[in-house]
């Protein structure tokens, strides 16, 4: 299984944290990670920012998830593996808990 399809085996952003956290240790520190989860056509997606310490860092890991950079960030969508729920007074999207490492 790739990284990035490991990855989209989390159902919550904290335990995608924790994961990308892992994954991201074989290249280097996250100095900075942020998470914005939406729905999309009925799937939950988490569409993720993330800065390494060094840029060689950042480009070893969008090599590694085939992934690439906006804005100088890393960054990437997954489908998260959630059922979807009929909520219409959910919003459809909002940005999880951030940490600066």
């Amino acid at each position: 299984m790739s990284a990035l399809a490991a990855l989209k085996q989390h159902s919550d952003v904290s335990s995608l944290k924790s994961a990308l956290h892992q994954l991201c240790s074989e290249f280097g520190r996250i100095t900075r990670l942020d998470i914005l989860t939406a729905m999309h056509e009925g799937t939950k997606q988490a569409i993720c920012f993330l800065r390494m310490e060094r840029p060689e860092q950042e480009q070893q890991l969008m090599k590694s998830l085939g992934v690439g950079r906006f804005g100088g960030e890393v960054v990437f969508v997954l489908n998260l593996n959630v059922t979807p729920r009929n909520d219409s007074n959910s919003p459809s999207s909002e940005w999880a808990d951030s940490d600066i490492y």
